[in-house]
């Protein structure tokens, strides 16, 4: 299962810290394992059950948010640290980030008789930001990725999100409202 999951998010890959390679690996085992999921069916799940026949999948998306997250932070990255070392942001804590952000959604969702995504009963009672950090620091993963994953949705709004933080969440939202705006969706 480690293996496939590695080969879905080559993305695992942009995490210098091979042991926190592992942890975003083991995490994910974790998720799948509790849901009842195969690797594979990441990119079979929809990303989202808010819009409805959802074209794009799990993995799709996580792949998504990620890429641009990175893309973003190394260009912030270019810009403002030159003038000021502080304002550096992570790496490893923004790729780890960004692949775990919605890691909970994995339990949230779970296929019904019909063969169909739908919430499970902890999705019901738990979204996928605390599930998601549950996973993640039981698996090994320091508290800044437990904070981005925790902060990523609206539930972190109003919240002082960490720069990594800041990062997946937009780039999260940029993915979702995007989606939304080509299907026509308010």
């Amino acid at each position: 299962m480690e293996k496939r999951i590695r080969e879905l998010f080559p993305e695992i890959e942009w995490i210098k810290d091979k042991g926190m390679q592992d942890k975003v690996v083991a995490s994910y085992v974790d998720a799948l394992k509790t849901g009842g999921w195969e690797p594979d069916d990441m990119d079979k799940i929809p990303f989202t059950l808010l819009i409805p026949n959802c074209p794009f999948t799990y993995l799709d998306h996580v792949k998504g948010v990620t890429r641009i997250a990175k893309k973003s932070m190394d260009e912030f990255n270019a810009i403002y640290p030159v003038k000021d070392p502080k304002f550096m942001m992570d790496n490893d804590l923004l790729v780890a980030g960004a692949l775990l952000h919605d890691v909970g959604k994995l339990v949230e969702y779970e296929k019904n008789a019909a063969g169909e995504t739908v919430k499970s009963t902890m999705g019901k009672n738990l979204r996928h930001p605390f599930s998601g950090t549950v996973i993640a620091l039981r698996n090994g993963c320091p508290d800044e990725i437990g904070h981005i994953i925790a902060n990523h949705a609206h539930e972190g709004d109003g919240t002082l999100r960490s720069p990594e933080g800041v990062m997946v969440n937009k780039a999260d939202f940029m993915n979702f409202e995007s989606v939304k705006s080509f299907l026509g969706m308010k």
